[in-house]
C-alpha cells in the first residue's frame, strides 16, 4: 500500500511541475491563475521535501531499518525499497556483528548486507541514499539480541582488542 501512495504522490508532484505555464481561457482567468499558483506552490513545497530536501521541520526522525523484515511474509515484508528517506533525518541499519576471534566488525547477513557473491548490498545502498537525500545521517547498529554481550565486553576489555575493532570499523567504512 505504501508503494501505491508513493506512486500517487509522485504523480501529483509531476502534475504540479507541469502546471507552470498552463492557463484556462475565459473571464475568470486571473482567479484561476491565483488558485493554480497557490496549489502549485503548496504541492511543490511538499514534493520538494519528498524528493530530496528531507523533512521540513527541526525534529529528529530516526528510522530504524530492521533488515530481517525482508524475510517476513506478505504484508509484513519490508525492503529497503519501501523506505521513504525524505521522512527521516537519521537512518539506523540493523545489524552488524562482532567477529570474536578477530575482534572485528562483521556482517550478520552477508547476502542482505554485502555485494559479494551477488548479495543485495544493503549497507552500500543505504549509504548511497545520501546522494539524493544529503540531510540524512546514516549509522549502523552493532550487536542485537542474538549477539549477546560477552564478546563485546571482551572486545572492550583491552586496549589491543579495542584498537583491532576500531581498525576493522575504519576498513568497513571505506
Amino acid at each position: 500500500m505504501a508503494g501505491r501512495k508513493s506512486l500517487f504522490f509522485l504523480f501529483v508532484c509531476a502534475l504540479t511541475s507541469v502546471m507552470d505555464g498552463q492557463t484556462l481561457g475565459g473571464t475568470h482567468r486571473s482567479n484561476w491563475m491565483g488558485l493554480q499558483w497557490g496549489l502549485y506552490l503548496s504541492l511543490s513545497l511538499q514534493c520538494d521535501a519528498y524528493v530530496g530536501l528531507g523533512p521540513m521541520h527541526d525534529k529528529v526522525v530516526v528510522c530504524y531499518v530492521a533488515t530481517w523484515a525482508a524475510y517476513r511474509p506478505d504484508a509484513g515484508k519490508f525492503l529497503l525499497e519501501d523506505l521513504e528517506p525524505a521522512l527521516c533525518t537519521h537512518l539506523v541499519y540493523s545489524f552488524a556483528g562482532l567477529d570474536e576471534e578477530k575482534m572485528a566488525i562483521k556482517s550478520l547477513d552477508p547476502w542482505q548486507d554485502l555485494e559479494k557473491d551477488y548479495g543485495k548490498g544493503g549497507y552500500k545502498r543505504l549509504v548511497n541514499l545520501k546522494n539524493r537525500y544529503p540531510h540524512l545521517k546514516v549509522t549502523i547498529a552493532i550487536g542485537g539480541w542474538n549477539e549477546g554481550s560477552l564478546k563485546y565486553s571482551k572486545m572492550a576489555s583491552t586496549r589491543e582488542n579495542r584498537e583491532k575493532f576500531i581498525q576493522s570499523v575504519l576498513v568497513f567504512l571505506e
